[in-house]
């Protein structure tokens, strides 16, 4: 059976799925061809498979955030640390990270998807704002295409004057209008007061004040129950960390976390995970429970790593590995490496 053909058989009851597709999905091709050559002698496997893959991947927007803050660096070691992970569909158009055009103060990646131009997962203002989003794994049938979209979410943050409690407390009273997200805003205009807030509209809790210190976060609707892989990837971060202090080991600091991110590793499937993706098959479940992503025949996986490394001047380091969205697999392994340096302006 051809691909065409397979695609005529189920057009039809795809049709309502594309609402939820991004641009740069509708048009993929969601097999590989190793995968057609495999299932071409049974028939209605391919047919079946390319749907259920479709299903996998609705609105899967995996991310990881861990951080360190310590407010008593010297000048000479880190007051932040910061890695990052986007998960993403692989040829989603994506700007590197940069300083923006329209907000020249601030920097991060940008997401190009038409529509959405202009969204972002991570950015930092160079006042030492910075905004994470991370989105919450949910069922299929409790995202609704209606809502609201979440990519500005740490945009405005960034870019506005509020206060990053203020912020969080005010995006609360309409937590509803979007599927389930959290972020995570930060304040380091003062390095002796840092200000650290995170939300979730997943619970009926309210903003959340954070203290200095490590924080790691994923994608569980449960904050204080985060997914063992995010649990892992902490326990790693804080061993790098404690091995490099200093800023005279930068290169290597940095060179093992990028090396963490890369950790393809599968963890358990904790009761949380599976309640979260019950509309998912275990096998792409036990794909997501690695900190590195990659499942090419759904078109996705880990697409940007980032650290952020500020020392106790204010001096910093924005690093940034990102896959062009032109790759088709993690093997290819054809990674842009960014680096922007600045001092924060207080």
């Amino acid at each position: 059976m051809s691909v065409r053909k397979v695609k005529s058989r189920w057009k039809l009851a795809s049709f309502n799925l594309l609402v939820f597709l991004p641009q740069s999905l509708r048009n993929v091709t969601i097999l590989s061809n190793s995968s057609i050559k495999r299932l071409r002698s049974k028939k209605n496997s391919i047919k079946i498979l390319c749907f259920e893959t479709i299903l996998q991947i609705i609105l899967v927007k995996m991310c990881l955030l861990v951080f360190n803050v310590n407010p008593n660096a010297s000048e000479n070691e880190f007051y932040l640390v910061l890695i990052n992970v986007r998960d993403e569909i692989y040829n989603r158009p994506t700007k590197l990270a940069s300083f923006w055009d329209e907000h020249p103060h601030v920097i991060g990646g940008m997401d190009l998807e038409p529509g959405k131009e202009g969204g972002t997962w991570l950015a930092l203002s160079e006042k030492g704002k910075i905004g994470a989003l991370l989105n919450i794994l949910q069922p299929d049938e409790e995202i609704l295409p209606n809502k609201k979209g979440r990519g500005f979410l740490a945009v405005d943050y960034v870019i506005g004057e509020k206060d990053c409690f203020k912020y969080l407390e005010d995006l609360s009273i309409e937590g509803e209008s979007y599927n389930e997200f959290l972020l995570v805003t930060m304040d380091y205009s003062s390095l002796k007061v840092p200000k650290i807030a995170c939300y979730t509209n997943s619970s009926t809790l309210p903003p959340i004040k954070l203290e200095p210190g490590t924080h790691s976060f994923g994608n569980s609707i449960q904050l204080d129950n985060p997914w063992p892989k995010v649990c892992k990837m902490k326990e790693m971060f804080s061993n790098v960390i404690k091995k490099y202090p200093s800023i005279a080991n930068k290169t290597l600091l940095v060179e093992e976390l990028f090396g963490m991110l890369h950790n393809r590793a599968r963890y358990s499937l904790d009761e949380n995970m599976k309640q979260q993706g019950k509309s998912k098959s275990l096998d792409f479940l036990n794909k997501l429970s690695a900190i590195f992503v990659d499942i090419p025949e759904a078109n996705y996986g880990s697409r940007c790593h980032t650290v952020i490394l500020i020392d106790g001047s204010g001096k910093v380091d924005y690093f940034e590995h990102s896959r062009p969205e032109q790759t088709q697999t993690a093997e290819d392994d054809q990674w842009y490496s960014n680096h922007h340096t600045f001092n924060l302006k207080h």
